[in-house]
């Protein structure tokens, strides 16, 4: 009974993963859409999708074009269900970015860095001055933020706490997550820039619909991501 109960949830998971990555990559999109690319049955797709509408997740956007039939509800992610954060460190500057949960850009902000100087307490003070600055102009509070996603140069070793070691900053072993948690209880995530990059141009950008795809990088240093 225990093992059953199990799987049945694994697979409710594994099926509301899939409907709400079809929905936040190529959204709107209809209930019948969602059917034919996932691959799953109407009545499963019509049981996740009610569940994600009452949670506030997903909600209908208008309806489809119909060619003469019951027109469909198309369907989309709710942007303010939640917001992210999102954040480029590079060797001139710190930018940071509040989206909703469409992806729509609702503010930013940017601070110098003197390439000659890069102290990693300073980043940090950025990277919190900055979520301040961009919650509180799009008058989001940082309870409805899921988490802060920062893209750094430098090789980003993880662990417990991400550590960079960045050679056109200067840094040698930085505990960078460690700097930024002691000022946020914020959810944080520290990669690669040009790794985030490519994933983010896989997902919104230029690699949509490729298999295979090369990203480049170039600043004062030139990155590269293989996707």
């Amino acid at each position: 009974m225990e093992l059953a109960r199990a799987t049945n949830r694994s697979v409710r998971l594994r099926n509301r993963g899939a409907l709400l990555t079809k929905l936040f990559l190529d959204g709107p999109l209809t209930r019948q859409d969602l059917v034919r690319s996932t691959g799953l049955s109407q009545p499963g797709v019509s049981n996740v999708v009610s569940d994600l509408i009452e949670e506030g997740l997903v909600v209908e956007a208008g309806a489809a074009e119909s060619d003469g039939g019951r027109p469909s509800m198309m369907l989309r992610i709710a942007p303010r269900f939640a917001f992210l954060v999102g954040v480029d460190v590079g060797e001139t500057r710190v930018r940071v970015e509040l989206f909703d949960f469409a992806m729509t850009l609702l503010a930013s902000v940017e601070y110098p860095l003197d390439p000659a100087r890069t102290e990693p307490a300073e980043v940090a003070g950025h990277v919190l001055a900055g979520i301040d600055a961009v919650t509180g102009t799009a008058g989001v509070s940082t309870g409805d933020v899921l988490g802060v996603g920062i893209g750094v140069s430098g090789v980003v070793s993880q662990g417990e706490h991400a550590v960079v070691d960045a050679q056109a900053l200067g840094w040698d072993a930085v505990p960078l997550e460690r700097l930024i948690a002691a000022g946020t209880d914020l959810p944080l995530h520290i990669d690669n820039g040009a790794k985030t990059l490519g994933q983010a141009e896989m997902w919104f950008g230029a690699g949509r619909g490729a298999r295979h795809a090369v990203f480049a990088l170039v600043g004062s240093g030139v990155g590269a991501a293989v996707v």
